[in-house]
C-alpha cells in the first residue's frame, strides 16, 4: 500500500507559483546561428517552454518553465541546443550531486 505525506510533509513541498523561492527553474541555451527553425524542439517540450518566433527557436519569455529534461537537447538534429541548468527545487526535494548538465543521447 503506498504511503501518503502527513499534511506537515505536504506543507514542504515545493509550489510551482512561488518561482524563485521555492524552486528555480531550467535553463536551455539556444545557438541562433545553428537552428534551422525545425520545431522540433518545441514539440519535444513537455512544459511548451520553448516556441517558435521568426522561424528560430527560443526559450518563451512570459513563462519559461524549463523542468531540464533534456528532451529539446536530444531531437535538436543541428545540435544548437544545450542545457545549461537543473531545475532546483529548494525546501523538500534533495538531489544527490548530479554533476555538470550532459549533452542526452540522440534519438
Amino acid at each position: 500500500m503506498p504511503e501518503k505525506l502527513k499534511l506537515r510533509d505536504r506543507l514542504k513541498v515545493e509550489d510551482f507559483n512561488k518561482i524563485g523561492k521555492d524552486l528555480v527553474l531550467g535553463l536551455v541555451e539556444i545557438d541562433q546561428k545553428k537552428c534551422t527553425g525545425c520545431g522540433l524542439c518545441a514539440k519535444a517540450c513537455p512544459s511548451a517552454a520553448l516556441k517558435l518566433e521568426n522561424k528560430k527557436a527560443r526559450m518563451d519569455d512570459f513563462f519559461p518553465a524549463c523542468m531540464s529534461c533534456g528532451d529539446c537537447t536530444a531531437v535538436c538534429p543541428e545540435g544548437a541546443i544545450t542545457l545549461k541548468e537543473f531545475i532546483q527545487f529548494k525546501r523538500y526535494f534533495r538531489y544527490l550531486d548530479r554533476g555538470k548538465p550532459e549533452f542526452p543521447r540522440k534519438f
